[in-house]
């Protein structure tokens, strides 16, 4: 009755076209009842299939980095910046999926210093997390956590930032160091509005 809503995608990847459908026709439904103007999604995933299979006339879809991005840009959100070195992961669906590159790491560069991974943007290594692995069983998944999360330890950071879900989830199993939400890191940053 209340919460999120799934874009659907797990079903159709499961085989489960028809009840992925009857989701995307509720989900545009639901949408176009609410006057939904902007639709921002933390997930790369769901991002990629609210653009890619919704066709969503008169809505824009954002991902939370480039919403945030915006933002800051036009003043709307003030944060403060903090002494941490950060890294970030550029998640699959989100960087190579999407184009998605530039937003989080102006997010990440108004909060604090981003120090870039040797694998970034486009050659960004994959967390090992992804919903349609059903090749790997999880040992393996953890192996190329561990190689993955190695790389981005590897920078001298003092947290691990990720954009996406899953990849927080998988890297977290793997990291020594703290990993973050962005969203989390620009919420500790924010600058009060009181005088």
């Amino acid at each position: 009755k209340s919460g999120g809503v799934c874009c659907g995608r797990p079903l159709k990847l499961s085989g489960e076209s028809d009840s992925a459908q009857k989701m995307i026709d509720y989900n545009k439904s639901l949408f176009y009842k609410h006057n939904i103007t902007t639709l921002v999604t933390s997930c790369p995933i769901c991002l990629r299939t609210f653009r890619e299979e919704y066709k969503l006339e008169g809505i824009e879809v954002l991902h939370n980095t480039e919403y945030i991005a915006r933002l800051i840009a036009s003043g709307e959100l003030r944060v403060a910046r903090d002494t941490h070195i950060y890294t970030y992961h550029d998640p699959c669906e989100l960087g190579r999926g999407c184009g998605i590159y530039d937003a989080p790491r102006n997010v990440i560069g108004a909060v604090g210093t981003l120090a870039e991974p040797k694998h970034n943007r486009r050659d960004a290594l994959c967390c090992g997390g992804s919903l349609a692995n059903t090749v790997i069983n999880d040992g393996q998944q953890f192996r190329i956590a561990e190689h993955m999360t190695a790389e981005l330890e590897a920078t001298g950071c003092q947290r691990i930032v990720t954009s996406c879900p899953l990849c927080n989830k998988t890297i977290a199993r793997a990291s020594r160091v703290s990993v973050v939400d962005i969203a989390e890191v620009v919420a500790k940053n924010i600058k009060s509005t009181t005088v």
